[in-house]
């Protein structure tokens, strides 16, 4: 059974306990601190705790980590605001310690939420100084690691001088103090280690291990080794789960970032005996991410000034829908402009959803077109997603394609996904017509939006427009659907351009992506141009070249 939490009797220091050339950590006036941590609960400000009343301070830390954190650490806590993550783990860490069973936390967190500072640091010294835990494990991918974590909660203990005027009893340093282990003062032990080291029959005394910290387990180069997977996954299982007492008391915390798609993490966070949380950096995506798409082009071509500008010139609608974790750290342009930077690099860092190439078919294999072509046979596809109304409506999908008759390939000429009314809809495909004038429209045909087509050509006919569209029906499976564009693009018969990174993403992260509507509406567009709905000869004469075509 998990040890209660133990009062504390405050003890007299004298001016010998403090070493000489000690160092001090900046701590802020508590009863600020502790009115912060009121004020953000929602608390009365008349319970606010006074500065001088060490031991009221003490005791509301030892059932309030969120008040524990905020007051004895300030200078980690640079940001007031918190992420989803940390509110999340406000609440499960201390339900666990708590609990009168082990409990077993496993969370995926982006790179830089300050995950380790919370787990490592914040909850250890909780655990630690109020009695909860006598045998602590810190285990990190290397040795080197696990210690500087453990260097870390040895600072605070040495040198935290709200920790010391509070806790007198468990801070400063004790009978051991080495690199990788401590005994604190309180008689705690705090052990480094690393990875897929033995370490059964570990013992403290007649204590057994009550808390591990697994953080950051794999890396970048292990982690694609399946054989090195199933390494540390039997090593996790076999060693680690078995390390504590008889009674099922001791807790696990596993936290880190997904850096593949069957990591051991990733296996963890499907056991169901495991409480899971996984968190990503953007939890919503901008309306208007075709915006963000020009904004990447001009990032590119022309640099970080003229994005800039065009951030500044359209941000209202570009900010317009999306919700990130931890705004006040890291708002939506900071996390945009790491995912220009490596698109790849940002899912697994910041969203958690490393791309599999057994799960993820068009990841590989997409290509794409850079000249126009004069001799493009023009075709348009439509997928309005109609029905959804609000935020959870699903972006509708306009693509227009260049088919080109001697070599049988397909170039997506523009690509625009986002959420619109069936009025806009129709304003856009209106328009892209009047530009492109493509020999024939695809919509899909589902429920009702078989009416859609006719009130598009309708619409377009009362402008004097004649807009040609065929509804298309699509009777199998969606996904199947989708999949048999696979081989075609691994032929390099479908190219995409680097501008239109709404349907690249889509594709790169099909089937597991949050939309589908730009891969299905490439879909019908293929069907579309490879079908023969029209007559190859008319079409090329049908599909004038002027304007930006010439340039």
């Amino acid at each position: 059974m998990k040890s209660s939490t133990a009062s504390r009797t405050p003890s007299a220091r004298g001016a010998a306990d403090m070493a000489a050339g000690r160092k001090r950590l900046p701590v802020p006036e508590p009863s600020v601190l502790a009115a912060d941590a009121r004020s953000e609960k929602g608390e009365d400000d008349g319970e606010r705790v006074p500065a001088a009343d060490a031991e009221a301070r003490r005791e509301r830390s030892r059932h309030d980590f969120t008040f524990f954190r905020r007051t004895y650490f300030p200078h980690y806590c640079l940001v007031k605001e918190d992420s989803r993550l940390h509110r999340w783990l406000d609440e499960e860490l201390p339900r666990m310690a708590d609990s009168p069973e082990g409990g077993r936390l496993a969370v995926a967190a982006p790179r830089g939420e300050a995950k380790s500072t919370f787990v490592s640091l914040f909850f250890v010294l909780w655990a630690v100084l109020t009695g909860r835990k006598r045998y602590v494990l810190l285990i990190a991918d290397a040795l080197e690691q696990a210690a500087s974590l453990l260097d870390a909660v040895k600072d605070e203990l040495e040198y935290n001088e709200l920790l010391r005027d509070d806790f007198p009893e468990g801070v400063g340093k004790g009978p051991v103090w080495n690199t990788g282990t401590v005994v604190t003062a309180g008689g705690v032990k705090v052990q480094a280690l690393g990875a897929g080291k033995r370490m059964r029959g570990l013992r403290h005394g007649p204590y057994r291990p009550d808390l591990v910290i697994l953080d950051d387990l794999e890396n970048d180069e292990n982690v694609d080794k399946p054989e090195q997977r199933d390494k540390l996954q039997a090593w996790l299982q076999k060693t680690v789960l078995n390390l504590g007492a008889a009674d099922g008391g001791m807790d696990v915390v596993y936290v880190g970032t997904l850096l593949h798609y069957d990591s051991v993490l990733a296996r963890t966070l499907r056991k169901p005996l495991w409480k899971a949380g996984v968190f990503r950096s953007v939890l919503r995506w901008p309306d208007r991410m075709d915006l963000w798409d020009r904004w990447e082009s001009l990032l590119a071509s022309e640099g970080k000034a003229a994005a800039r500008r065009f951030y500044r010139e359209h941000a209202v609608l570009m900010e317009k829908g999306a919700e990130v974790s931890w705004p006040a750290a890291r708002p939506l342009y900071r996390l945009m402009c790491l995912r220009a930077e490596d698109r790849e690099a940002f899912d697994s860092e910041q969203q958690n959803d490393p791309l599999s190439t057994n799960e993820a078919p068009f990841n590989a294999c997409l290509t794409f077109w850079v000249d126009r072509r004069r001799d493009w046979l023009l075709f348009g596809a439509v997928d309005p997603s109609l029905g959804k109304q609000g935020a959870g409506r699903d972006p509708s999908a306009i693509l227009v394609g260049g088919f080109l008759r001697d070599s049988m390939t397909l170039d997506v000429v523009e690509a625009g996904i986002r959420k619109r009314h069936p009025d806009r809809i129709i304003e856009d495909v209106i328009a892209l017509h009047r530009e492109y004038q493509p020999l024939l429209w695809g919509v899909e045909a589902v429920q009702f939006q078989a009416f859609f087509a006719h009130v598009l050509a309708q619409r377009a006919a009362e402008r004097g427009i004649s807009l040609p569209v065929r509804p298309l029906v699509n009777g199998t499976d969606k996904v199947l659907r989708i999949e048999s564009l696979q081989p075609h693009m691994a032929q390099g018969r479908i190219r995409l351009h680097p501008s239109q990174r709404a349907l690249i993403d889509q594709l790169r992260h099909f089937p597991r992506a949050d939309h589908d509507d730009g891969p299905d509406a490439l879909e019908m567009l293929w069907r579309l141009a490879t079908s023969g709905f029209v007559s190859l000869g008319e079409g090329f004469i049908r599909a004038p070249l002027e304007g930006r075509w010439e340039e």
